[in-house]
């Protein structure tokens, strides 16, 4: 299908961009488009003309946006870094934020790549650093064809950009993504969350260590949606964390009860056969000789006890030859 869009065979519509312009196929961009079937089934000149002019726009976003349209998938070209804004002199940057925004159109058409930076008064200290990562760059085209499929009623093109946006988000967050979220808050409505969802979890995944930063603090205080949203939602799962530790407090509570509750019925137990064995003793001490070495008997009570399994022997033994009375000895387990 690519084939087609770099041809223009059998085309029955032009895109134009600037000094740019695509042979389409109405079949194949109208279907996936409520806004380019809404502009060719209408009595507009767009309609008549079979032509479009879409110069507001960045050709390489059409290019891209267009390919999608035939191939279902679009690729992100790798940039060359460029060194921070803010390391441009001083006439260097008031000379870009000088720019305006020009009218699009066949007459006098101004790149929209030479206008890229608003008035001066518009612009902030995140604005001004330029995107020097790859990985942000990446993340900008994903924001930029969301913003595109949005525009344009493409449906299949939000979802996908959205899911790359999220596939390519970090394990953590870091200060240079205050950006992509300036980048989205630019170029998608408030309530939009098919972007901002995937940054919400990642500042839910640290949201102690990160709302102690105060970087942190005075970057999210740009957003009061999402500050108020991760506010909630960090509340929300501080309760249900402390909620599951008084849940398992509780259980542990009870199983030292019952724990305790068994050691004072063994300890019981324990000191009725001490009781009955000080009385064997008694009894024994009173023989006159040992039934193994004939000597006097005196009796010497002995504990002993296996911890692996928690039995404890009680017996008596010859204080001569440390004969066992009786031989089995008596003892009892827990």
């Amino acid at each position: 299908m690519e084939g087609f869009l770099e041809s223009g065979k059998y085309s029955d519509f032009t895109i134009i961009c600037g000094p740019k312009e695509w042979k389409v196929h109405r079949a194949i961009i109208c279907p996936q488009s409520e806004y380019f079937s809404t502009v060719c089934d209408s009595s507009f000149k767009e309609a008549k003309n079979a032509e479009i002019n879409l110069s507001n726009e960045l050709p390489l976003d059409i290019e891209t946006m267009l390919k999608f349209l035939y191939t279902g998938d679009y690729t992100v070209v790798q940039t060359e870094e460029v060194p921070p804004i803010n390391n441009l002199d001083s006439d260097a940057i008031s000379a870009l934020s000088s720019l305006t925004m020009a009218g699009g159109g066949d007459d006098g058409w101004v790149d929209p790549e030479d206008q890229l930076f608003p008035s001066s008064s518009e612009l902030s200290t995140t604005q001004l650093n330029a995107v020097t990562s790859q990985d942000i760059h990446r993340q900008h085209r994903h924001i930029v064809m969301y913003a595109l499929g949005d525009q344009y009623m493409i449906e299949k093109l939000k979802t996908y950009a959205a899911k790359k946006f999220q596939d390519n988000m970090p394990d953590k967050w870091v200060p240079t993504h205050w950006q992509l979220l300036d980048d989205i808050d630019a170029r998608t409505l408030p309530t939009d969350q098919a972007l901002r969802a995937p940054i919400m979890e990642l500042w839910l995944k640290d949201g102690l260590q990160l709302f102690g930063s105060e970087e942190f603090r005075e970057n999210i205080s740009r957003f009061p949606a999402m500050e108020l949203e991760f506010l909630r939602q960090h509340v929300t799962n501080i309760s249900a964390e402390v909620s599951a530790l008084q849940g398992m407090l509780r259980i542990r509570v009870i199983d030292l009860e019952d724990r305790e509750t068994a050691l004072r019925e063994l300890n019981t137990r324990r000191d009725t056969i001490k009781g009955s064995l000080r009385d064997m003793a008694s009894s024994l001490n009173k023989s006159t000789k040992c039934r193994h070495c004939g000597e006097r008997f005196g009796g010497l009570l002995e504990e002993q006890s296996a911890t692996n399994n928690h039995h404890v022997w009680y017996l008596m033994r010859c204080r001569v030859c440390r004969t066992k009375h009786p031989p089995g000895g008596v003892g009892f387990g827990f």
